[in-house]
């Protein structure tokens, strides 16, 4: 059995973990960081999606929730999710901070403004980069002008990116400003220490303080202590909750889950758009309750997102140059669990999207059908499981008729979000103000699992600048 000390033992390396990482090992202290996945740099990493997804995703890409209705995709690697992202840097509407006060959640107005300033500054975010814009892009935002409506230029911290477009399986020229690429080789430069494919299974507690984690290896199964003067659980929404549930925390966790949820629609062109050779995600539009997001995968993820059996299949594929996909992105209520299964000997993911939420993704699917057109699509797929297309805007009335059950369309989330929510109220919440365990001295959670309710925008940006705030008084209680 192995064995380690320190000050701060920080459980995941994603987002969240990565900066309260960093911070506290520039201070000084002596830092360990617990990543359940492999350590893939930059120089590792290739354009293979087929060894790619599984190398560096959770389940190897195929997580889906209890009802098996929708994906959820997850990283598992260090650097987290951030290592698969599009680094879209958006910030949380006010309207969600307001959510987040009335639930009792501490939100320093002030604070996280300035914690965003500080991110930003530190990744180089800034405006998507004209020269990597794809054809399809152009041509959406062509339409959506068109229409009247008012595309905004996403904000992005992709360092010096090339368009290549195979940002969700990491980035071998090591430009994207992920947690890999940044904080945490900066943790490691400050003297803190990353042990790899390093599973956490429990906290051990002794009345309210966290003495240690216990770990074992992914590849040998050897076991591994941590014992550590503060924790800080940082292993994703989903993740986090997993943990607490087996170190026998049970006191709200695994409640308030939520989502950025969608679905896509797919535009045959004439002419070819080749969107699979630029930066996937550069435009979006607002609407009302959701977001369009007009994007590209790499062929091998294009072919598991495009609908389609057999022969229909094979000719989609075919026409991948003059293909144009976008997302009808909304938020969900926070009415999932995490719950922990004894049948299966891991955590279950339980979510059902209301007819609220599909309302939106219809509408905004609608929507996205109704620029494509104006852009000049021949015709428009639909994301149903059975195949059907439509030729017109006339015919766009036939989403309302297809897209009604998640059963029946496909619909997932990279965004998973809650199940720890924060709240200065124990009776509804799992960490303070501190973001502190309630009933603990010092152990904390700090990553997406802490949002009271589902921020509706790409969540990065969020999950960095909380854990800037939290990182100040994770130290103030050291």
């Amino acid at each position: 059995m192995k064995s380690h000390s320190c000050d701060l033992c920080v459980v995941g390396s994603g987002a969240a973990g990565s900066v309260i990482a960093h911070r506290a090992a520039r201070r000084g202290r002596s830092v360990v960081i617990v990543e359940q996945g492999p350590y893939v740099r930059a120089a590792q990493m290739n354009d293979a999606e087929i060894e790619m997804i599984p190398r560096l995703y959770k389940d190897g890409g195929l997580q889906m929730n209890t009802s098996m209705d929708m994906f959820i995709l997850q990283g598992a690697c260090v650097g987290g999710s951030t290592t698969l992202s599009n680094m879209v840097m958006m910030r949380a509407p006010g309207e969600v901070l307001d959510e987040w006060r009335r639930f009792g959640a501490d939100v320093d107005e002030a604070a996280l403004s300035h914690s965003y300033q500080v991110v930003d500054d530190e990744l180089g975010t800034a405006e998507a980069d004209a020269s990597t814009f794809s054809g399809s892009t152009r041509r959406f935002v062509e339409g959506a002008r068109a229409l009247g409506l008012s595309p905004t230029r996403m904000r992005k911290a992709l360092g010096s990116c090339r368009g290549c477009g195979n940002c969700n399986i990491g980035c071998s020229f090591d430009a994207k400003r992920s947690a890999l690429s940044t904080y945490v080789p900066w943790a490691e430069a400050a003297g803190a220490r990353v042990l790899a494919d390093t599973e956490a299974l429990r906290i051990e507690l002794v009345g309210r303080r966290a003495i240690e984690v216990q770990a074992r290896s992914t590849r040998t199964h050897e076991q591994t202590r941590i014992a550590a003067r503060q924790v800080v659980v940082a292993a994703g929404a989903i993740g986090s909750s997993a943990l607490l549930l087996r170190s026998g925390i049970r006191r709200n966790v695994g409640t308030r889950v939520s989502f950025n949820g969608g679905s896509m629609v797919i535009a045959d062109f004439d002419e070819p758009l080749d969107a699979y050779d630029a930066d996937q995600m550069t435009w979006c539009v607002q609407g009302d309750g959701y977001i369009i997001e007009p994007t590209h995968n790499p062929p091998m993820s294009a072919a598991l997102t495009t609908p389609g059996w057999m022969g229909q299949h094979v000719a989609m594929m075919r026409r991948q140059r003059h293909l144009a996909y976008a997302g009808s992105l909304v938020g969900t209520e926070a009415t999932g669990k995490v719950v922990h299964s004894h049948a299966w000997g891991h955590e279950e993911t339980r979510f059902q999207a209301s007819p609220s939420v599909l309302d939106k993704v219809r509408r905004g699917l609608k929507a996205a059908a109704e620029v494509f057109f104006a852009a000049g699509a021949r015709r428009v797929i639909l994301p149903t499981h059975r195949f059907r297309s439509i030729t017109s805007s006339r015919e766009i009335d036939e989403i309302d008729r297809h897209v009604v059950s998640t059963k029946r369309i496909s619909f997932g989330s990279a965004h998973p979000q809650g199940g720890n929510p924060w709240s200065s109220d124990p009776r509804v919440g799992v960490v303070d103000a501190d973001f502190a365990v309630h009933g603990t001295d010092n152990l904390f959670v700090c990553d997406a699992s802490v949002f009271p309710s589902c921020v509706r925008v790409n969540p990065v940006a969020t999950i960095l600048a909380l854990a800037n705030c939290a990182a100040a008084r994770i130290d103030a209680r050291a």
